[in-house]
């Protein structure tokens, strides 16, 4: 062990004090000494921007970690500035850029494992993105849907942090048409002209004539879907896959704050299991850290095709700062505002 090289004698950072999907009502900015020593594996890291996932309010919930109990700290990924390095590492420097997925990352300095910090070319917040958000589309993917070229795709919540890359990768990597649903006009215009979906379904819009919008894009049916929101909206893609159609569940959004467990109400469709039966049809899920292995490989993947401008890495207009701003953005996510990832600047 180390002791630290930093003046600062404290820092801010959020910690969750309940268990609770209100992360409001759940945590609050506590101030917190420095520890005296750095682990000789470990890194401390002045954060420069958060990142924001719809999953932080499972984890506040405990929905990760059932065993967990309060206090403890929350945020999953920031993009930072490395102030110092415990003794045994030796590929990090002081002033390096990095990208951390740990938890706790809603902090103004972390300590974290060096395996939990990519170096990234250049203190850049588009980087952020292409940690958890762009990771989970490319592994799940290339590991879990398998796409084909000219298979017909839709990708629910496009406008997202995953959602985005996920149109991406599938047009540009896997050479697949794309219709991307989303839930407002200012979205409607992000796909169309950011994204350059081929086509786009406002599902808000559409409410119970959803499957029919699918089938008007795609008159023989859903090949491939990459799906976050689950309920009405898996539904109607059930309803519009073609025979032996597949989806990869990467979350379930339209729950989140309700706690609900349904992905599709039993009360307006059949069971999920006959629905899919009838079609020989698969659902698969993907969580990402049961597929750890290939986030560096595919982390450095995206950044070669964000470098190379095949993939671009969108971030949300409306700016937010400092620990204060976390609150603010979390509520922007889920009041369906956002285009793009959304990140707090510190």
């Amino acid at each position: 062990m180390q002791a630290m090289a930093t003046a600062a004698r404290t820092y801010r950072h959020i910690v969750a004090h309940q268990l609770s999907t209100n992360f409001r009502a759940a945590t609050s900015i506590v101030e917190a000494p420095f520890p005296t020593e750095l682990h000789p594996k470990a890194v401390l890291v002045k954060n420069r921007h958060l990142g924001i996932n719809a999953s932080d309010i499972n984890f506040t919930a405990g929905v990760y970690q059932p065993d967990v109990r309060p206090p403890f700290v929350c945020g999953f990924e920031a993009v930072g500035e490395v102030v110092d390095v415990g003794s045994g590492v030796k590929d990090l420097k002081a002033g390096a850029a990095v990208l951390t997925q740990n938890y706790g990352a809603f902090a103004e300095y972390q300590v974290v494992a060096r395996r939990h910090a990519k170096p990234i070319p250049r203190m850049a917040r588009e980087y952020l993105p292409l940690g958890l958000s762009a990771t989970t589309a490319s592994i799940a993917l290339e590991h879990v849907l398998k796409p084909q070229p000219g298979e017909r795709a839709v990708v629910t919540a496009a406008a997202g942090g995953t959602g985005q890359f996920a149109v991406q990768l599938l047009k540009h990597v896997y050479g697949c048409p794309v219709v991307g649903t989303c839930s407002s006009p200012s979205k409607e215009t992000f796909l169309t002209n950011t994204l350059k979906c081929d086509g786009v379904v406002n599902y808000m819009a559409e409410g119970d004539n959803t499957a029919a919008a699918f089938r008007r894009c795609y008159p023989r049916g859903i090949t491939i879907a990459y799906e976050s929101v689950g309920g009405d909206l898996l539904e109607a893609v059930i309803q519009s896959l073609t025979l032996r159609g597949r989806i990869v569940s990467v979350g379930c959004v339209s729950t989140y704050q309700s706690g609900s467990v349904e992905a599709v109400r039993p009360s307006r469709c059949k069971p999920l299991q006959l629905q899919l039966l009838a079609k020989s049809a698969s659902l698969s899920t993907f969580f990402l850290p049961h597929f750890a292995k290939y986030e560096q490989q595919h982390f450095d993947r995206l950044c070669a095709l964000h470098e190379q401008g095949v993939v671009q890495s969108c971030i949300n207009p409306t700016t937010f700062k400092g620990l204060e701003g976390v609150y603010d953005a979390i509520d922007w996510m889920f009041e369906q505002k956002n285009c793009g990832k959304v990140m707090v600047e510190l």
